[in-house]
């Protein structure tokens, strides 16, 4: 069995769910520490003046990121965040091809509640982009697997894969730089190294850029590229 394992990113990159559709079972996990200037709580879309980041503010903590609070009072051209960055998305993405097809459940994911926390908003759109690319991985929130707290790094790791009985790893190409390998090797679990190399495709206001959010694939090409 082929487990991956990812933190849960604001409006993640495909390569995201590149990951997720290699996996026999995904896990999101949501009680790794928050980190500033990470993509928790930002990514990037294409627009007419280049690359532009979106961010939730949030308050900033040292806390697992299902615990961070996203700062309403925080206003954006005296607008809420939310509102924000769906005006923004629609102001990009209004003459794509499958726009239309898109933004309306996406206007509602965003605007349909005051969310609270930043987990929620996070889990609601990679679930939105997991259907829109017709994913069937089974996803997991790591909080809720009954875990031993205490583990971290490499160990947090092998612990996840033991708990579904998994005897490979799917790790993104940095992951061996900051991993333990040998443990993993101690535990009988082979790593197998994602290797994600963007497609281009079309996109408005000029050449392809890549990596950003899964979002400029799904409007340009209603699928993930």
């Amino acid at each position: 069995m082929l487990i991956a394992i990812h933190q849960p990113n604001y409006l993640p990159y495909a390569g995201f769910f590149d990951k997720m559709i290699r996996s026999d079972i995904f896990v999101i996990l949501d009680d790794a520490q928050f980190s500033k200037g990470d993509f928790h709580n930002r990514n990037r879309i294409k627009t007419k003046d280049g690359p532009k980041w979106l961010t939730i503010p949030v308050h900033a903590k040292k806390n697992p990121i299902n615990e961070i609070r996203i700062n309403k009072e925080f206003t954006f051209s005296k607008m809420k965040w939310n509102e924000y960055h769906i005006h923004l998305l629609e102001e990009n993405y209004s003459k794509t091809p499958f726009f239309d097809s898109v933004f309306n459940e996406l206007n509602t994911i965003y605007l349909k509640e005051a969310y609270e926390n930043l987990i929620d908003i996070n889990m609601n759109i990679i679930k939105f982009l997991k259907d829109a690319f017709n994913i069937d991985t089974p996803i997991y929130l790591s909080s809720e697997l009954n875990l031993n707290g205490e583990l971290k790094s490499t160990e947090r790791l092998i612990e996840i894969c033991n708990h579904f009985e998994a005897n490979q790893y799917l790790s993104g190409k940095d992951g061996p730089k900051y991993m333990n390998m040998k443990l993993f090797e101690e535990a009988n679990i082979d790593v197998i190294i994602q290797n994600y190399t963007p497609e281009p495709y079309h996109q408005p206001f000029g050449e392809f850029t890549p990596y950003m959010t899964a979002l400029d694939s799904l409007f340009n090409n209603g699928t993930l590229r």
